[in-house]
């Protein structure tokens, strides 16, 4: 289908209520309509009626951008201002969807404002600004300014570790993780990206400014002021059992302003919305709960935990200054309370039980100063207010200039929202329903120096709310007399964790963020580290700036009156919070030392391998596309070995052990869904990689010891010769037949790295024929600890643990191939990856897709010996998708405003023309063998060899493909009407002619 027919289309079905405001029946909270952001994003659209995004390394707004999907909330990421979907009449993509590609949302838009006073203006209505939303822009329109994409284990990302080691800055001090994931050589060391600290199963990073060109465009009730400020985002997920309901953003927020900035806040408009994109008002019916979940709970420290400071770390020397003040045989930390700052909104009757959870805006963690002088002294809101749209400022609604904003986010306007003694929410919910939107801030910063820096960390979850799915608002309303009465030692914590799940998500995703003090060894990777606390519970490092020589830092809580002169040559700490839970130290040994803080501690399956159905593969202008999925009624997957050479970022250990593979069919484009259901998946198989460890003759991977059983000999494994067992298999797959025989016993011969499959005895063995990723160069590889049965996942732990180097091979190094499917209909694949430790759970990677991921198989035009033909034939239109005879058809959207096609088949090898006529003559339609079909969902893709190529499909998408698409849409962008329609095929064979039916 050639792009102007879409485009047309578009037009035509959808600019109407587009252009009366974003959503139908929706007011943004800023006032924005669809006329109004065209003006604030000119470079998002090509020209005047296009409704395609440019460029296209800038998420597009219209088409798929960066969803995180790894675990159940499905939430877009972009780069001007926001996190979210508030175009979601024109875009398919989630904004934050629950459970997965459900269709349901929780949420429209996460808008980013930072506020400042500039000291050196002389205007005064340029003091106090504030820039906000689409006053964020990547620094650049170049492809280098895209959003990236890594994950927790990837190359060069570990976190605390130097991964371009040596590298030490002018003190001779390791930098680590100092080159934030952006394309850029940001510690100006000739490198790019070559040392960063990646989270989650997926991330995304990004940079934004508010002083370019197009940010100074964006002008919107009041001209544009930039403060000078570069914000690194980076948002991610987690797909582990625990940690699968939250997404989380992280913001740090540069001043490169060339001077210094007072006043500095953080603030997030919130605009979260409850129900099914299949209902036009489902965000009318909300009501808001301020405050839920929030307060301050106790956690006992894991065991495991060095912040437990026993005896058996601490010295008992009265005298030294840095040594702890408490009896030796105690613990200093046997508990530790956390604080939980959030909010949420909650759907008045859960929408027929469509509309199950709760979503919740939470405030993780931001930059503090123990001290109050220069920032907050604990992370809690600094502002807060909860209204319906449309609410005027002075009665407690949205601000709308930068003096509002600023007023609001400082806590100048009152009230703040926010308990003075506690720092929570005090504001009561809204005594009606409507679509009510949330605005909140931390701070205020005072005495931001040129290049200094702040953070803040929020979360964005949903979780089940505390009754059925249409009490879930009532139930949620006792939450704050159940919290008084925890506090007050009447109800215990089992019962509020049980009854409110969003709180004990919410606590999760703290000690999570919390994480762990432990010993830092040369095995973890932090040998080298240089920020580790010199005595117990002294949590704030302070050293002199360069230059100076030293300074006289204040006192801390055990040290007045005295001052402690710190130097520029090394740091001091203190203990400003008088909290021996925020630095742990070990005085009894030599030397002493102090404990690592490992932030975000949270396990990790191995990631999903690339498969050649991703999109950053599987476009025909890809020159390293070896392995094309559509076939002639067969769809082949191919995949990598990412999974395998991938080591857990807590231990290290390879502790792959092996993929499921998941095909999802009949989906029809539910609407509001961006890709398969959890329920539309089914498990094709499930392979185990054959992993003996042939250098250790009495150790094998776990789950395989049942097999030494059926050895003749261990000389097998010695020899590195191939075990062939006798093996039992319930459904056997004769490969000779390719089809199931059922139950059967069979000699299994297997080699290192083969997968099999336990039900089946599917073999699927690496390509020999595949040269490594690096080739011909070095082969890239990883290095990393060998996983045991004895310590599994704890393997780092022995005294003389088995390290190997592991290759990285590219998409085909694996290849299954799918004749379970019928040409001309979607297909969807995921290919997932799971570990395995001893005493350990087992973590999986999600299974997950986009509509651009699909795949739909052709027919072979070296198959085809006779005139083209058109399937279906006739083509009955309906209006129900549901009773169209055709079950390829899917539900329109933006992108395909018709959702149905008709098939030319038989088409040849070569470059073809297809032309369709009315039988008067007039040209419908012209169709050519190089037009886009899929344009409107993918965006360009920047190969290896660093070329920019289109990332579609094309109506030829390889030689052998034989078959075409045609939406019904005519020249002039019009549904065609009832009747007999002609085409003819123009091509090197010459042309052939043919007819087809539409009946309406």
């Amino acid at each position: 289908m050639g792009r102007r027919l879409a485009v047309a289309a578009l037009l035509v079905l959808l600019a109407p209520a587009a252009r009366a405001q974003v959503f139908p029946g929706k007011i943004d909270p800023d006032g924005y309509t669809f006329e109004k952001i065209q003006q604030a994003l000119p470079e998002y659209f090509q020209s005047v009626g296009d409704f395609r995004a440019r460029p296209a390394d800038i998420p597009d707004v219209f088409g798929p951008g960066a969803v995180l999907r790894v675990g159940n909330v499905y939430m877009k990421v972009t780069n001007f201002g926001h996190c979210g979907n508030f175009f979601t009449n024109l875009s398919s993509d989630p904004a934050g969807q629950w459970p997965g590609a459900s269709g349901v949302e929780y949420l429209s838009t996460i808008r980013l404002a930072v506020a400042a006073k500039n000291p050196q203006a002389t205007d005064p209505n340029t003091i106090r600004r504030v820039s906000y939303l689409f006053e964020w822009r990547p620094p650049t329109l170049d492809p280098i300014d895209k959003i990236y994409k890594s994950y927790d284990g990837i190359i060069n990302g570990a976190r605390f570790v130097n991964d371009d080691k040596p590298d030490l800055d002018a003190r001779g001090v390791p930098r680590i993780d100092e080159d934030f994931l952006d394309g850029r050589d940001d510690d100006l060391d000739g490198k790019i990206d070559e040392d960063f600290g990646a989270l989650g199963q997926a991330e995304y990073t990004c940079l934004m400014r508010d002083d370019t060109r197009e940010a100074l465009n964006s002008n919107f009730n009041e001209k544009h002021v930039p403060l000078g400020l570069e914000v690194r985002q980076a948002a991610w997920a987690y797909s582990i059992p625990g940690f699968s309901d939250f997404d989380v953003i992280e913001y740090t927020i540069y001043n490169k302003s060339g001077h210094t900035l007072d006043s500095m806040c953080v603030g997030w408009l919130v605009d979260m919305d409850c129900g099914p994109v299949s209902s036009s008002s489902f965000f009318r019916d909300d009501l808001d709960l301020p405050g839920y979940p929030s307060g301050e709970f106790v956690t006992l420290t894991s065991p495991n935990d060095k912040r437990l400071q026993d005896s058996t770390m601490r010295g008992d020397d009265p005298t030294n200054p840095r040594d702890a003040d408490v009896k030796a045989d105690s613990a200093l930390c046997p508990r530790f309370t956390l604080r939980i700052n959030g909010f949420s909104i909650a759907d008045d009757n859960g929408d027929e039980q469509q509309t199950k959870g709760i979503p919740s805006f939470l405030l993780v963690n931001a930059t503090i100063d123990p001290l109050g002088h220069n920032g907050p002294s604990k992370v809690a809101f600094n502002s807060f207010r909860s209204f319906t749209a449309q609410t005027p400022f002075v009665q407690g609604g949205n601000p709308i200039v930068d003096q509002q904003r600023f007023e609001m986010m400082s806590g100048t306007t009152k009230p703040t929202g926010i308990d003075p003694e506690t720092g929570f929410i005090n504001v009561l919910p809204g005594d009606q329903k409507g679509d009510y939107v949330e605005w909140c801030s931390v701070g205020p910063y005072r005495n931001i120096v040129d290049g200094g820096s702040i953070q803040a960390t929020v979360a964005f979850q949903v979780l089940p709310g505390p009754g059925l799915a249409q009490d879930n608002y009532q139930d949620a309303l006792s939450y704050q007399s159940d919290y008084d009465n925890y506090k007050a030692g009447i109800l215990p914590w089992a019962t509020m964790k049980e009854k409110y799940p969003s709180l004990d998500n919410a606590l999760a995703i703290q000690v999570a963020y919390e994480g762990i003090w432990g010993e830092k060894t040369e095995l973890s990777g932090h040998p080298e580290w240089p920020y580790l606390t010199n005595g117990h519970g002294r949590e704030t490092a302070i050293i002199a700036p360069p230059g100076t020589g030293s300074i006289d830092a204040d006192p801390d809580c055990r040290e007045l009156p005295n001052h402690t002169n710190v130097t520029e040559n090394a740091y001091e700490w203190f203990d400003y919070d008088c909290n021996y839970c925020t630095g742990a130290f070990n005085s009894k040994v030599n030397p002493k030392r102090g404990m690592f803080h490992y932030t975000w501690n949270v396990g990790a399956p191995p990631p999903n391998p690339d498969t050649n159905v991703g999109v950053g593969y599987n476009y025909t202008a890809n020159p390293d596309r070896q392995y094309v999925p559509a076939g002639d009624g067969a769809i082949t997957l191919a995949w990598n070995n990412l999974s395998e050479v991938t080591t857990d970022p807590k231990s290290g250990v390879f502790d792959f052990r092996g993929y499921k593979v998941w095909k999802a069919a009949n989906w029809t484009r539910p609407v509001g869904s961006a890709g398969p259901s959890d329920d539309d998946w089914s498990l094709m198989g499930e392979f185990r990689s054959f992993n003996y460890l042939i250098y250790r003759q009495s150790r094998v991977p776990p789950d395989t010891i049942w097999m030494r059983a059926n050895y003749d000999s261990l000389d097998f494994i010695a020899n590195g010769k191939n075990a062939c067992p006798q093996v039992f298999f319930p459904n056997y797959f004769d490969p000779d037949s390719q089809r199931y025989v059922g139950p059967k016993q069979v000699r299994l011969c297997l080699n290192r790295f083969d997968l099999w499959e336990r039900q089946s005895g599917i073999v699927i063995r690496p390509n020999p024929n595949l040269n490594c990723e690096g080739y011909p160069g070095a082969c890239k590889q990883d290095l990393g600890v060998v996983l045991s049965p004895n310590l599994g996942c704890d393997e780092s732990k022995s005294d003389n643990p088995i390290k190997e180097f592991r290759v990285h091979y590219p998409v085909g190094r694996y290849e299954l191939v799918d004749h379970e499917v019928k040409n001309g209909f979607v297909y969807f694949y995921s290919v997932t990856a799971f570990d395995s430790c001893s005493g350990s759970p087992e973590l999986n990677g999600r299974r997950a897709a986009v509509e651009a991921e699909g795949v739909v198989p052709q027919l072979s035009a070296s198959r085809t010996h006779h005139d083209v033909w058109v399937v279906p034939n006739p083509y009955r239109g309906y209006t129900s998708i549901a009773a169209r005879p055709s079950s390829w058809d899917l539900t329109p959207n933006a992108t395909d405003p018709t959702g149905t096609h008709i098939d030319f088949l038989g088409l040849p090898p070569e470059k073809w023309t297809i032309k369709i006529f009315t039988v008067s003559g007039d040209l419908v339609a012209e169709l050519h063998s190089d037009d886009p079909i899929n344009e409107s969902l993918r965006g360009t893709v920047v190969g290896a060899d660093g070329k920019v190529r289109p990332g579609s499909n094309k109506q030829q998408d390889n030689p052998d493909d034989g078959q075409a698409r045609w939406n019904l849409i005519s020249r002039n962008g019009q549904d065609i009407v009832s009747g007999i329609y002609l085409f003819t095929v123009d091509s090197k064979k010459g042309t052939q002619r043919g007819k087809f039916v539409v009946i309406r």
